[in-house]
């Protein structure tokens, strides 16, 4: 659900308002709600194409981790108040009170810098042969096309704490260069939420523990299987600096991503606010990830959309990361 760092178009709001669709992703000072969602999608070819930023400068991840003080943290973790208002008020997910043990410690608050704005998603890290990559919603490593031209604002000083809770990091902070982060074609060029996924590999922490050595595991990829599971789904939503979760079924598909190329999106019964973009949907107890929180709908306060985890989106994303 897509708070945006970014600003919307005139023609974007226009579509959003119609349907009356909210995005709710990156938490920002300051922001205002971006759009997002199936009617700011426009219509393209399905081939899924991995993209990422073409340059990164030497000596960025000491920058990254210089940049990112508790004060930093702190300041992107307050959102814009007047765009959760109305979406905070009917949430409907509770404080996860051990966030450093597992199942719980594969997710965390991903810190990042879009344009001239700092602020942050929800991620989940995942069991990899790397031990190193962090899932999140697309629109929170690039902003997928913007006005007037259609450009795409791609996510720099990107750092992930697992198990955030204020201002504690149990397992330290993993930094990823900006020629680590990748998002798909289809939504940096067209916004399809179907494709509104993001992969980040991060370096180890302080004390040179890969990610999932140091948190003791990483979710599974599920892919391509059937869509009626219960998910335990996780984030980070709102002024909050503490895991949340929720728990719900599949509830069904969003029938206005039927007319999209690629897998339709779907539902869950757990009201996500702002903040919460990119938090993993977890099933099998925990062991493997099978969804994340990409946007909502305004008007809806009971349900949270998100990609359909298939080898055409998530599967190509991550292949060989």
């Amino acid at each position: 659900m897509r708070t945006g760092l970014h600003s919307a178009s005139a023609r974007t709001v226009g579509a959003v308002a119609l349907l009356g669709l909210a995005a709710i992703g990156l938490g920002v000072p300051g922001g205002a709600l971006g759009a997002g969602g199936p009617a700011a999608a426009r219509l393209h070819p399905v081939a899924a194409a991995r993209l990422h930023p073409a340059t990164a400068a030497r000596g960025e991840a000491a920058r990254t981790a210089r940049f990112w003080t508790p004060a930093r943290r702190r300041a992107a973790a307050r959102p814009d108040e007047t765009g959760l208002a109305g979406l905070a008020a009917t949430a409907s997910f509770a404080l996860i009170a051990e966030p450093d043990v597992l199942p719980y410690a594969v997710n965390g608050r991903l810190f990042v810098r879009q344009g001239k704005n700092a602020g942050f998603c929800s991620a989940t890290a995942i069991d990899t042969p790397s031990r190193s990559l962090v899932l999140t919603a697309g629109h929170c490593v690039n902003s997928g096309p913007q006005p007037p031209d259609g450009h795409a604002v791609w996510s720099s000083m990107l750092e992930f704490v697992p198990a955030y809770s204020g201002d504690i990091a149990p397992f330290g902070a993993f930094v990823a260069h900006r020629k680590s982060v990748f998002a798909l074609k289809q939504w940096i060029e067209f916004g399809n939420p179907d494709f509104d996924v993001g992969a980040v590999v991060v370096g180890p922490n302080p004390e040179g523990a890969k990610l999932a050595d140091a948190i003791g595991g990483g979710a599974r990829l599920a892919v391509d299987i059937g869509r009626h599971q219960e998910f335990q789904t996780f984030g980070y939503p709102g002024k909050t600096r503490r895991m949340q979760g929720c728990e719900s079924p599949y509830v069904g598909d969003d029938f206005l991503t039927y007319r999209l190329p690629g897998p339709p999106t779907i539902a869950i019964r757990c009201h996500w606010t702002p903040g919460a973009s990119g938090g993993g949907w977890l099933i099998e107890e925990g062991a493997a990830i099978d969804g994340l929180t990409s946007y909502g709908k305004r008007g809806d306060a009971s349900h949270t959309f998100g990609p359909y985890f298939s080898r055409r989106n998530v599967g190509r994303l991550t292949a060989g990361l």
